[in-house]
């Protein structure tokens, strides 16, 4: 069969294309954030954060499954040369997406009024939460072209309509709420209950403007492009499976991602009312052993237990960084994995599963030893100017993430890969039985005032690494490949553990001279943490020749680090 030659992006470049686009969309994201919060206030920002609470859970249920079903046929066809089935699968995914969009918009359109008169107490939020409920409706169709896109293992466009959203969000959301100020003030609407939310909606359409500049890109990408195949490629290729054979195997694919969606959005609302509860009866029990733990508390906090929570989330900006970089792992290696799995490609099942796990513990382990050995320091540099209680209340927590922050890392590309060959189900159970472990221990642990908020910590440590240590069980089992425990844990367990001496020595003989600011010798030890790393890596081989090959440009780097033998 003649083919059209099609460069397919590797694992890591795929990931690296995901990175920078992540962080250019979290830059964008507070660029926007801050003069939109100037602008409407605490009152406007809390209608805002009313609606987006509610359409959080009911866009991640609608956008559940589907996009990793339809990446993960695509790559799989792809493999199998059934390009007619391709574009099958593209467009019976979109109508689907359209369905499953369409019953979301209309769900929280329906639940918004009871929603903001019964349970926030807020009925002036009702409009806010109808300018965004056509946002899930578009994310639903965008997620068909990104969906196709990964599964042809390309994603620039994914990026790219990332970073057009964030653009559109920012331009149109700051642009319509200036515009909602100038309206009501032109108008003399000055009464909270109609003014604020009407410069929240304006905040909020933005949003719902910038999923539809996204989308509008991703259509005209493909209508520009075509879906990129020969004439040729088409007609020799195997006939098309019917509409129904291929939304059945969509469904089949979805129902078990479905299930861990619903699992994570439940069990996150219990977590929360289970640690809020158990935290209001450690404070009711004992509730000067808890202020003799953390003396530094400010005098005349009366609801202690709503501070210590306060507490617990400052952490959760720090934690979540890395994850989101190793997601991205995730979601460039489903396609071809599940490509190498569809042709039985041994050899490269086996390099893209080392290189996953490698790469996601080469980062994750020195960034969490890091934040261990300079938890103070790191709270100080963010918090200690403005809230000089929260490194000391914080400092034990951000250590014990820090110590574990690998099963964080490890959990969604773990997950990744079992549904890239067809085990989406495991994921399912192991996250449903650690995260019940995680609210039994929620009741017992928090609701100790000798442990408190730090028995949340623990809790959630506890549930990650049940889920990604039954997930990596039946991943090496049902794949039979063999776990490499020297170039997985071993080595970049020694080069984290001399990147932790490297950032604690520095930052304690910088600190004993006295003559530098606490700020500035922070950034000097993570400096020379980097530094120590990177050339512990090196001495140690533990990036493997594979593993450099999926970079960009990786030929001409393994060369280069051939030469001074440097490579695993």
């Amino acid at each position: 069969m003649a083919q059209h030659q099609r460069k397919n992006q590797t694992l890591l470049s795929g990931a690296l294309i995901l990175v920078a686009s992540t962080i250019i969309v979290k830059l964008i994201s507070a660029i926007y954030k801050i003069p939109i919060t100037n602008y409407i206030g605490g009152i406007g920002m809390g209608y805002y954060t009313t609606a987006y609470k509610i359409y959080l859970p009911i866009w991640s249920i609608s956008m559940a499954g589907l996009p990793i079903a339809v990446s993960k046929l695509i790559s799989e066809n792809m493999a199998l040369g059934k390009y007619n089935n391709v574009k099958s699968i593209f467009k019976v995914s979109l109508r689907a997406f359209i369905v499953t969009g369409t019953a979301g918009t209309l769900l929280l359109a329906a639940v918004a009024y009871p929603y903001v008169k019964y349970v926030a107490r807020a009925p002036e939020a009702l409009p806010v939460i109808l300018c965004i409920a056509p946002a899930i409706l578009i994310c639903c169709v965008m997620s068909a072209y990104r969906g196709y896109y990964e599964g042809m293992r390309n994603m620039v466009p994914t990026a790219i309509s990332q970073i057009t959203e964030s653009l559109v969000k920012l331009v149109f959301g700051l642009g319509l709420t200036y515009l909602a100020i100038r309206y009501c003030d032109s108008h003399a609407i000055t009464k909270p209950e109609v003014r604020y939310p009407i410069e929240a909606s304006a905040a909020i359409l933005g949003v719902t403007l910038g999923t539809l500049g996204s989308q509008i890109y991703l259509w005209i990408k493909l209508k520009k492009d075509g879906f990129g195949f020969t004439e040729e490629e088409l007609f020799l290729a195997p006939k098309a499976d019917s509409n129904k054979e291929i939304l059945r195997t969509l469904i089949s694919l979805a129902i078990p991602i479905v299930m861990t969606s619903l699992i994570a959005n439940v069990a996150t609302l219990i977590d929360a009312a289970t640690v809020q509860n158990r935290l209001a009866v450690a404070v009711a029990n004992g509730e000067s052993i808890i202020r003799q733990m953390y003396p530094m508390i400010p005098k005349g906090t009366e609801k202690l237990n709503v501070y210590l929570y306060g507490c617990f989330d400052v952490d959760e900006t720090l934690r979540n960084m890395v994850p989101q970089i190793t997601l991205t792992l995730g979601v460039s290696s489903l396609p071809a994995l599940a490509q190498y799995w569809a042709v039985n490609d041994r050899k490269n099942i086996r390099i893209s599963i080392e290189s996953v796990l490698r790469i996601c513990m080469l980062i994750s382990l020195p960034a969490g030893v890091g934040m261990a050995v300079l938890a103070q320091p790191i709270l100080n540099l963010l918090y200690g100017t403005s809230q000089p209680d929260i490194p000391f209340m914080c400092k034990d927590i951000l250590v014990i993430f820090g110590v574990t922050l690998f099963f964080y890392a490890l959990s969604s590309p773990v997950t990744t890969l079992l549904q890239a060959i067809g085990k989406a189900k495991i994921p399912a159970i192991s996250f449903g039985i650690a995260c019940a472990v995680k609210i039994v221990l929620n009741y017992v642990l928090v609701g100790m005032p000798q442990f408190n908020i730090k028995g949340a910590a623990y809790s959630t440590v506890a549930c990650y690494a049940i889920s990604v240590c039954v997930n990596l069980f039946y991943l090496f089992k049902f794949t039979k490949v063999k776990f490499d425990f020297v170039s997985i844990v071993i080595k970049p367990v020694t080069a984290s553990v001399i990147c932790g001496v490297a950032a604690w020595g520095c930052f304690r003989l910088l600190s004993s001279f006295g003559s530098l600011p606490e700020k500035i010798t922070t950034l000097i030890a993570i400096v020379a943490a980097v530094i120590a790393y990177t050339i512990m890596l090196l001495l140690l081989k533990a990036l493997s020749k594979e593993d450099v090959l999926m970079l960009p440009a990786g030929e001409k780097i393994a060369k280069v680090l051939e030469k001074f033998h440097v490579l695993g």
